[in-house]
């Protein structure tokens, strides 16, 4: 799936890719990515739980400005969540292409 429909997202990923390999102190995106403990990993499933639950109530209220906002969020934390399990962008790419 290389259209450029998945710039947006492999771009995305690759700043999760890089806060992973410096791990600036003031980086909300390194703080979720934090191996020492589960702690960064709880906390990234938290908020992807967080958010979804967020992105449902958007969308039961009709809230279609509010529901954009929930999705990226949604997504952003999905990305995390595969670089933590030190996935690749292009393995949720391929299962969408698959699915088509």
């Amino acid at each position: 799936m290389n259209d450029g429909s998945d710039a947006v997202l492999r771009e995305l990923f690759d700043v999760i890719e890089d806060r992973k390999e410096r791990m600036p102190e003031d980086s909300y995106t390194a703080q979720l990515l934090v191996e020492d403990d589960e702690k960064g990993e709880n906390e990234a499933l938290e908020k992807l739980g967080e958010e979804a639950t967020e992105f449902l109530l958007a969308a039961k209220d009709g809230d279609t400005d509010e529901l954009a906002h929930e999705g990226a969020d949604i997504v952003y934390h999905m990305l995390v969540v595969l670089a933590q399990h030190d996935m690749d962008v292009d393995d949720l790419l391929d299962e969408l292409d698959a699915r088509r």
